[in-house]
């Protein structure tokens, strides 16, 4: 559904300047669209890559193919929508070019994702190197996961999606997005079962998922 109000778009005037290509203003405005974007889109394709190398190609793959499609591109939903769509797919199909390539896989399960925002600048150096190491172990226990749980836990705990941002990003109905994100909830506790304690979390019990939201496709641990 187009957007009512375009002006509600913050890259509206930047991704019109960059669908003329013969305009003089195109060069400029599409390298300042990669500054707005490049640090998201790498923490997007580092988080469902693993390593990165890997992240680097996606994100290069990802911007070429905006430069060849956003001319093309209509406001039906907000650019910075259509652009996570982007970097999620070049990530998967990234993943299935290189799939026989060996991979890096070393309270609730929400306030273990949340703690991964970032904390008071007056924390001290080892509370900053616990998180750091938390972080590391959240990002390696995400590489288990199928590329479907894995892009709806990133966008939507890393990105702050809401879920009606999380449908139009992923291309999915509302209730797909409530299911998926319960399947992701609990495919990650049975990964980090038992490992959070050194980092100063209880051990998760699964008590937070809804059974009646995982739906019947049983996506889970890869």
């Amino acid at each position: 559904m187009p957007l009512k109000d375009l002006g509600s778009d913050p890259d509206y005037s930047l991704v019109r300047a960059c669908q003329f290509v013969e305009e003089d203003a195109f060069e400029a405005s599409f390298e300042e669209l990669y500054v707005r974007y490049r640090d998201r889109v790498y923490s997007i394709a580092f988080r469902m890559t693993g390593t990165s190398s890997d992240a680097l190609d996606v994100v290069q793959d990802a911007f070429s193919l905006l430069f060849r499609k956003i001319s093309s591109f209509r406001f039906d939903s907000l650019f910075s929508t259509w652009m996570f769509r982007i970097v999620v797919n070049c990530s998967i199909d990234y993943q299935r070019k290189v799939q026989g390539r060996s991979g890096r896989e070393t309270g609730s399960l929400s306030a273990v994702l949340d703690s991964q925002e970032p904390r008071d600048q007056q924390a001290s150096p080892v509370e900053r190197a616990q998180v750091s190491e938390l972080g590391e172990h959240i990002h390696d226990s995400l590489q288990r996961l199928s590329p479907k749980l894995r892009a709806v836990l990133i966008l939507r705990y890393l990105e702050s999606l809401s879920y009606e941002e999380l449908a139009q990003t992923l291309e999915i109905s509302m209730g797909t997005v409530k299911s998926r994100l319960a399947r992701a909830h609990l495919a990650l506790e049975k990964v980090l079962k038992g490992t959070l304690a050194p980092f100063g979390y209880p051990e998760l019990d699964g008590e937070s998922i809804d059974p009646g939201s995982l739906g019947e496709d049983g996506e889970g641990v890869a």
